[in-house]
């Protein structure tokens, strides 16, 4: 039932009237009478029987909308699990595996159907350092992929890409689909260049919100169909239909575009695992860094880790590791401006900074006070040389600015954005081309002509041929960020931008600490990752732990922890306080209980949601009302 009341969630049970009889087949799309037929409400066929079960009367199907079969029953039973995990609606689940209808699409496809042919091309070679990788159905396993770019194809790609097309390319000879997974609309757009030009461009469909309605609706009908394919997708991907699925892979699972903001907020490397149990298939996790869920998984022995021959890797020098005591550190050391000339003739220059604009941070010019909102306080900020400041949370400008400490009204830049980083780099570098790549100049790819390239975490494009050099600044200020998961997040992102120098470039680290940057010099992520979950063992965090936030009206999250099942070891923070007027607390529980605790929360989600409402006491526009909601798995627990 397409309805977001939680107390809905179930299976309901209609009689199928003569005229429809025939056209409804299990997944298909109807519509059905709710409350006597007073509204109706979209629904999926999960079963047709002859056999009636409710000893009541029972309703008619309204009309059928679509009698494709849109939703498989493995989707169904994949959804049903997903949602119970997260104590959530299974109905949740199938929206963000269903893309809207188009009925032209629909028509259009219906009428082009073509038989399917087997996949007769030639199968794309693997790595070389991943020739001992041993796949088999049911297999799970964890890949340490080490940096390197493949740099004899027409498209210069990372080796695991190459990695995840031969393995896609075996299975597709053996007549069985594959699911790629990857964080972003580059590293889809990365795969799919290399599916293409490997011969695989007609066994192959795309999942992602780039693509027009009609384009997705299009290639979702033609997942459902029994031809093998690859599916290539970001994290709905993972709920993808595929026939005879044999392998599924994910690419840095620990990247937090997997992570799901829509309910029941089911991160995709969940939701792999699952459908991996239910189907039976192959299951990857790869990463250039190792994260801290999977390495707990490689050490209950869960996933296995996979062979992986070493390859020659980029030099990592620390620039602030040579620094006399009772110096300060340049933004930009000497070694790493020397380094950056000297690779110029060489070919392009990576420099990523911590934030985009000229100047993420103002201070007053008199006092030395950090300047801030005068609407809600938030951080000021230049997001262009001659630009007025801006709130970077609210946006308003503050013109009229002055200071509350000693009234002075003028600001001073204290940090550098990519704006102002990229004037100094064009001042060092008479004649040398600077290209901005952040989120408001959206790049995926530079030619190998010399070339600055300064960019931001996550929007660094890829080099024809790799970088020259690569300069990772502001190490201090990405560290320094209060987050639960700061250094595992900076070491992922310098791990995956490590990976797009040459092999004979050098990456200059400014800021690492001794911790990070001893990690990067030794290529040592995995034991990083270990060191790091021991702690989190040892103090009872996630993930050796699993977290479930609560939050609703105060009194009834404190009711409700107060209610919980009994569980062994677990733990309570809250109820606290939340600025919309809510609670908000967090159980901190043993994997093993997470059935039991769904279960719980799921009935007292459906109590609060059925709850009746108090009328308003006034003509006035009633007050929002707060209802009980759970998050399993909240990433989100600085906040508390």
């Amino acid at each position: 039932m397409d309805t977001p009341l939680p107390q809905l969630d179930h299976v309901f049970e209609y009689r199928i009237p003569e005229a429809l009889q025939g056209q409804i087949l299990v997944g298909s799309k109807v519509s059905v009478p709710l409350r006597g037929g007073a509204r109706f409400s979209d629904a999926y066929v999960a079963e047709v029987s002859d056999k009636q079960e409710y000893p009541g009367e029972l309703q008619y199907v309204e009309k059928v909308i679509a009698s494709v079969p849109l939703l498989q029953p493995e989707t169904l039973v994949l959804a049903r699990k997903v949602a119970d995990r997260q104590a959530g609606s299974a109905m949740d689940v199938i929206r963000l595996a269903m893309p809207a209808r188009y009925v032209r699409a629909e028509k259009a496809f219906l009428a082009s159907e073509k038989e399917t042919r087997p996949f007769a091309g030639v199968v794309p070679h693997r790595p070389e350092e991943f020739s001992d990788l041993v796949m088999s159905s049911g297999s799970r396993t964890a890949v340490k992929v080490p940096p390197r770019l493949n740099l004899n194809s027409q498209n210069t790609s990372s080796n695991w890409v190459q990695l995840f097309i031969s393995l896609a390319g075996e299975l597709l000879s053996q007549g069985k689909s594959t699911v790629i997974v990857v964080p972003d609309f580059r590293d889809i757009d990365n795969v799919e260049q290399e599916l293409i030009s490997s011969g695989l461009g007609d066994h192959y469909v795309r999942v992602d919100a780039k693509l027009t309605g009609q384009e997705r609706y299009l290639n979702y009908l033609r997942s459902l169909s029994e031809e093998p394919l690859i599916i290539l997708g970001n994290r709905s991907a993972t709920l993808a239909p595929a026939h005879n699925l044999g392998l599924l892979m994910l690419w840095d699972d620990g990247d937090h575009n997997f992570e799901e903001p829509l309910a029941p907020y089911a991160h995709a490397r969940d939701i792999a695992l699952v459908r991996q149990s239910l189907s039976g298939c192959a299951l990857v996790f790869a990463a250039h860094t190792r994260s801290l869920e999977t390495q707990r998984l490689v050490e209950i022995g869960f996933l296995s880790e996979a062979p992986v021959r070493e390859v020659v890797q980029p030099v990592v020098v620390l620039t602030d590791a040579h620094l006399e005591e009772g110096t300060s550190p340049s933004r930009i050391p000497s070694a790493a401006w020397l380094g950056a000339k000297k690779a110029l003739e060489q070919g392009p220059v990576l420099v990523q900074v911590a934030s985009p604009g000229f100047s993420p941070a103002l201070v007053c010019s008199e006092c030395k006070e950090r300047a801030s909102c005068l609407s809600c306080f938030g951080p000021l900020q230049l997001v262009h040389k001659n630009s007025l400041p801006s709130c970077r949370w609210c946006g308003n400008m503050n013109t009229s600015w002055s200071c509350k400490e000693c009234g002075g009204k003028q600001l001073r830049p204290i940090a550098a954005g990519t704006e102002r980083t990229s004037d100094e780099i064009g001042r060092a570098f008479p004649g040398v081309k600077v290209v901005v790549a952040d989120g408001n100049h959206i790049i995926t790819s530079v030619p190998a002509t010399p070339a600055v390239i300064v960019a931001t975490p996550g929007a660094e494009p890829v080099a024809e041929g790799g970088y020259a050099a690569i300069l990772l600044l502001d190490g201090e200020r990405l560290r320094g960020r209060e987050a639960f998961r700061v250094d595992e997040d900076v070491l992922r992102n310098w791990s995956n931008t490590i990976a797009l120098a040459r092999p004979d470039a050098t990456v200059y680290i400014n800021g690492a600490g001794a911790a990070l940057g001893q990690t990067l010099l030794e290529s040592a992520q995995v034991r990083w990752a270990a060191h790091e979950l021991a702690d989190r063992i040892a103090l009872h965090l996630p993930p050796a732990v699993r977290v479930v936030s609560i939050s609703g009206p105060t009194e009834t999250v404190r009711t409700t922890c107060d209610e919980l099942p009994a569980l062994a070891g677990h733990r309570v923070l809250g109820p606290v306080g939340q600025a919309d007027g809510s609670g908000r607390a967090l159980v901190f529980f043993e994997y093993k209980d997470g059935e039991k605790l769904a279960s719980h929360l799921r009935a007292a989600v459906i109590t609060s949601a059925t709850r009746s409402k108090k009328p308003p006491v006034s003509s006035e526009r009633p007050a929002r009302v707060l209802r009980l909601r759970v998050r399993f798995d909240d990433p989100d627990i600085d906040s508390l």
